[in-house]
Formats: structure tokens, sequence, C-alpha cells
């Protein structure tokens, strides 16, 4: 069976992480964020994966590569020009002859999509959206569900007096090649603002409450609460290198990185390469690779990215650094 995982995005709200690398392959507990979606589709039995690239789509093509090393085979549609959600996977229509499913690549989706298959199979849908709840619905589409699990409504980022479910769109669905024939070609078409409402009308969009863990990235701090979410799901802390510090909470260390004797470490993450010398704290921080917080540094609530310097004693509180010192 054969995935669409959309991959084209530039990443706006995430920068200046994006500046240089797209936002699928930012990291989450040691591995690129699309890798979770890649194995969600793979453990549903989707092992055919196809990508809709733009962006720096070179990064994606290094991470993924041909895909086998997660038991699947990738193919790539590397657009030229913006064609949305639902445009870009248009743009692949003739590899999709079956009941195939299409997911975000910028999300963290360690979901199950089997369950969600099934779930669509049985209700003969022409489409199937995942669904999750949320706190805040305004900052996403929320929907509103009969009692055979159709879709009834749908508002996508209501006002606050026009919210009325935390039902959201999850960014992953169960779709039969016919849903694709309302989509023009080479032509700007998104899944929820132009195809689900068509469908909607159509009575054939149905919804599921997914199982898993599923988080929107939509901000740089967001990735800070990936990586907590994802190492808590993992057991709690995941030390590959050298950690003579305190870990406290949920702590990832990457091959290759150091942690001083003297550190502490709480619910923060260091990637590989990285150093943290002794006296040093990081609190609800990410440390990326081969960045370096010299003693007495005190990261908080931030993040380093990629070959920064924090010199000694310097505080970085609720920020993302762009620079590549920081502190002289």
């Amino acid at each position: 069976m054969k995935a669409v995982i959309m991959a084209g995005g530039l990443g706006t709200r995430l920068r200046p992480l994006t500046n240089s690398v797209p936002k699928h392959v930012l990291p989450v507990a040691g591995r690129p964020m699309i890798e979770y979606v890649i194995r969600s589709m793979v453990g549903g039995g989707f092992e055919d994966i196809i990508l809709t690239t733009g962006y720096i789509y070179d990064r994606i093509v290094d991470v993924v590569g041909d895909a086998t090393q997660y038991g699947a085979r990738a193919f790539y549609s590397i657009e030229s020009k913006r064609l949305g959600t639902a445009g870009s996977v248009k743009r692949v229509e003739s590899l999709l002859d079956d009941t195939f499913v299409v997911g975000s690549g910028d999300v963290l989706a360690d979901v199950d999509i089997k369950e969600l298959y099934d779930f669509h199979k049985r209700k003969g849908a022409v489409a199937t959206m995942a669904l999750t709840s949320v706190d805040k619905p305004t900052e996403y589409g929320i929907v509103g569900l009969d009692e055979d699990s159709r879709i009834v409504k749908f508002k996508e980022k209501p006002k606050e007096e026009e919210v009325f479910s935390n039902l959201i769109n999850a960014g992953i669905y169960i779709l039969e090649p016919e849903a694709l024939r309302h989509v023009p070609p080479e032509t700007m078409f998104d899944f929820s603002k132009n195809l689900f409402p068509i469908l909607l009308e159509e009575g054939v969009l149905y919804g599921k409450k997914i199982s898993g863990l599923w988080r929107d990235v939509g901000r740089p701090l967001d990735l800070i609460g990936a990586n907590r979410d994802m190492v808590e799901r993992m057991g709690g802390q995941i030390i590959e290198g050298s950690m003579e510090g305190r870990a406290e909470g949920n702590v990832f260390v990457g091959e290759g990185a150091v942690v001083e004797n003297g550190a502490v470490l709480r619910n923060s993450f260091v990637y590989p390469g990285a150093v943290v010398r002794n006296g040093a704290l990081l609190e609800n921080s990410l440390v990326l690779d081969g960045s370096v917080i010299e003693e007495g540094g005190r990261i908080i609530n931030s993040i380093v990215p990629w070959k920064n310097i924090v010199f000694p004693g310097t505080e970085v509180r609720d920020t993302v650094l762009e620079g590549r010192s920081v502190g002289e």
C-alpha cells in the first residue's frame, strides 16, 4: 500500500531554525521528526512512501534516502512551485491506484495508522480524517461528528466564539483515489480549505480520534516540548554520550555529546557533539549538534542551534539563538 508524506512546507514559524534546514528533519529524541511519521506509515502496512518536497529538498533526501532502513521504499516528487496540500498529492495521482494514506511530515506523529485504515474501510468512507483533542482549538481546524462518526461540521481556525469542539484535524488522512477528482491539476489547492468542504457536503468524509502521540511543532519552543514528550514516551532518559552531570526529568544526551561533572540537565536535550561544561544549567532547553555551553552558563526555556558557543556565566532565557557566540 502507498503513503504520501507532505514535506514541502517552508516552516516559516520555526525560523531561524528553518533558515538552513527543512522543518521535517529537525531532531526529536535523536531522530529527524519525519522519521516518526514514516515509521507510523510502515507500521500500518504502507511501505511505498511518496514524499512531496520542495524547500531544501536535498536535506530530506539525505535523511530519508531510499527508506530501506525503515523497511520501505521512497519515491520523491519535487515541486518547482507551491501547490498546497491537496495539490501536491494530486501531482502524484497516477501512482495512487488504491486506498492510500496522506500524512504531514512537519508534525510529531507516532500513531496507529492501521487502526485508522481499518475504521475507514468499515465505514466505506471516501476520506477519513485523523482527529485529536487539544486545549486551544482556535489554532486548528475543528470538526463536529454525527453518531456514525461522519464529519458534519468543519471550521478552520475558528474564533473563540465559533468554537464548537476541541477535536481537531491531525493532518493524517485515509483516502480513496476518487477523492482527488475534485482537485484541479497543477493548481494551489488545500485539503482543509478546499477539498474537505466538498467531501463534507457529499457526506463521504469521516473522522476518527487517533491512538498514540501527536504534537504540532509550529514554533521553535514547541520543538522542546516535542523532545520532552517523545523522550518520556521512550522511557524518560536516553543517554548515548558521556553523562557525568546530573539528569533530572526527561533528558536526552546524544552520541558524542559530553555533559561534564557539575552540570545539571533538567528536562533538556543535548545533541551529538555538543558540550555542557561544569556548573552549567540547562532547564527545559535544547542544545543542538556541536554547540558548547561553557562553565556556569544557564540555558532556560531556550534553543541553542548548531555550532554555537555560550560563554562562561551567560544566561540565555526564553529565546532561540541566532548568532555563533553569546556572552563575550
